[in-house]
């Protein structure tokens, strides 16, 4: 299995995609639940991720003269 770039969002979208679609062939509502949950939690992820190639994409202020 190629390794994953985890600071890509689409990884964690596939994810969340790939854990509801095993949700429904799943019979205990807990374990539907359970794995709902998680399918949230991959999306957060993907949200962080694509945040933070956002700001990485930003050019940097740091070093730059202030103007007065």
């Amino acid at each position: 299995m190629p390794a994953r770039n985890t600071s890509d969002p689409r990884h964690w979208r596939d994810r969340a995609a790939q854990m509801r679609a095993l949700s429904f062939m799943m019979k205990d509502d807990e374990v539907v639940t359970l794995m709902t949950d998680l399918a949230a939690d991959y999306d957060e992820l993907a949200e962080r991720a694509a945040a933070r190639r956002t700001n990485e994409s930003k050019p940097s202020t740091k070093g730059s003269p202030s103007q007065a």
